[in-house]
């Protein structure tokens, strides 16, 4: 299914991410995850999406993810987000990729001018 990844280096693209697949999760981001709501990002996408992240990230000392770090609202309570993140969909007890992943990478990259589009082909998992 496809979703929006956004890397550290503040690169954005659509990635083939099978939610059914832990190992298909753990590669696209790098690791063991964690998945994080807020109310920050309910408030931006206008529903219930949610960022998959690198639950060692600070661990492994992975460098600050910008949009992530705000997404979490780390600005309000100091704690950024460390390493790359991925959008999913919770369907029940379940994740999926975005309805529409393009338009939220165009939209996301009209918001946040700092992001840079990555080309896919390479970064399909």
């Amino acid at each position: 299914m496809k979703t929006v990844k956004v890397t550290t280096d503040d690169r954005i693209s659509i990635v083939d991410v099978d939610f059914d697949d832990l190992r298909s999760i753990q590669k696209a981001i790098g690791g063991h995850f964690e998945t994080v709501r807020t109310q920050r990002m309910r408030d931006y996408f206008g529903t219930d999406i949610m960022m998959i992240v690198d639950e060692e990230g600070h661990l492994k000392q992975l460098p600050f993810n910008r949009l992530g770090s705000w997404f979490y609202a780390a600005d309000e309570h100091g704690c950024p987000i460390a390493g790359d993140f991925i959008l999913a969909v919770p369907v029940y007890d379940s994740l999926t990729g975005l309805e529409d992943a393009e338009a939220v990478k165009e939209r996301m990259m009209r918001d946040f001018m700092f992001l840079k589009e990555e080309q896919t082909d390479e970064h399909n998992l």
